[in-house]
């Protein structure tokens, strides 16, 4: 059955992610399409990610059909390859902890942002 209330959120054009850490090559970029596509390449450089309960960082600019964009930083940890929905969860919980400061509610009853499982 599918859910209505997705139907009408603006969806998602492209996901930009730069990693800047851990990179032999230094800095590079990936542009995705799906927030599937950005979870299995998240998944792939967390198994790479140092241990320790380092992180690396990465920074990411998603980009909504309307236009609009949202832009951020994400900490990859190794821990990470055994999770899912790191972006839109990332996303989310940024969204809840700052939602005083902006209009946090609005946007995500807007965008198509996955809820995390």
């Amino acid at each position: 059955m599918a859910d209505l209330g997705k139907m009408d959120k603006v969806g998602v054009r492209g996901i930009l992610i730069t990693r800047k850490d851990g990179a032999a090559r230094g800095p590079y970029d990936i542009v995705l399409g799906t927030w599937e596509e950005t979870d299995a390449i998240l998944k792939l450089w967390a198994k790479s990610a140092a241990g320790n309960g380092c992180f690396e960082t990465c920074d990411f600019r998603v980009v909504f059909e309307d236009g609009n964009s949202y832009s951020g930083t994400f900490y990859l940890r190794q821990q990470d390859a055994f999770q899912r929905n790191l972006l839109p969860r990332h996303i989310r919980k940024v969204c809840e902890e700052t939602k005083i400061a902006w209009e946090a509610e609005a946007f995500l009853g807007k965008y198509a942002i996955p809820v995390a499982a």
